[in-house]
């Protein structure tokens, strides 16, 4: 395991100078530019949850939306086969455990390479939502690694909604229709360009953010992997 640690301290050290010295030709950096990288990105939430996996390509532009759904496990818990569990246990603690149980089939079934979500915010119009939010995203990290050890990153809302639409403060609608319109993004299925929910577009909006801001991340984690 030492020596492995040493390989990717390595190559990433290597990644490093190369892109300080060819900083004016990022194609020395790239490397093969048909290598690609799924990003899982998730729009929070215990009672609802979006979640999309975006496929993106080493120097291109554009991602591509592979999949993308909704789980709901507040909802779940609600219903009359955990009612004797949410009453000796708490709504919470059962709308929990269901969440790491959804997350877990999620990751298991796209294999990402990186994982993020909208980050935490206190609501002027629902403050108490902070605590559930805050849950959601320790649960949520702690699934990641036990699951595919990786790093959970967390995009602000501004971020989020600046990098699809230009504007930080988009309503739902608007992220919708900046998903439709927007040149950085397509769709494996077509049809789902005009068949998706608000949370879902929040996710992929999410998932954008994530591949602008943190390319260079992307690209040395791949190098220390020796995908480039």
């Amino acid at each position: 395991t030492s020596s492995s640690l040493f390989i990717f301290a390595d190559k990433a050290y290597l990644y490093t100078t190369a892109y300080t010295q060819h900083a004016s030709n990022r194609e020395v950096v790239m490397g093969n530019k048909e290598t690609k990288y799924r990003i899982l990105a998730f729009d929070p939430g215990i009672q609802n949850t979006g979640w999309s996996l975006l496929e993106g390509t080493v120097g291109g532009s554009v991602l591509t939306v592979l999949k993308m759904g909704e789980i709901h496990p507040g909802m779940t818990a609600e219903r009359a086969a955990y009612r004797e569990q949410v009453e000796k246990y708490d709504k919470r603690v059962i709308s929990l455990s269901l969440l790491r149980e959804e997350l877990t089939k999620i990751l298991l079934d796209t294999k990402p390479d990186f994982v993020c979500s909208e980050d935490i915010y206190i609501s002027m119009f629902r403050p108490q939502a902070y605590g559930s939010l805050a849950m959601w995203v320790c649960t949520a990290k702690m699934t990641t690694y036990d699951v595919a050890q990786k790093k959970f990153f967390l995009i602000t809302t501004k971020q989020a909604k600046k990098c699809l639409s230009g504007s930080g403060s988009s309503g739902k609608i608007g992220v919708q229709a900046a998903v439709v319109a927007c040149k950085k993004i397509q769709f494996k299925n077509e049809d789902d360009k005009m068949h998706f929910t608000e949370h879902e577009a929040d996710s992929i909006a999410v998932g954008v953010a994530f591949n602008e801001v943190n390319r260079d991340y992307i690209h040395a984690t791949l190098v220390a992997e020796g995908r480039l």
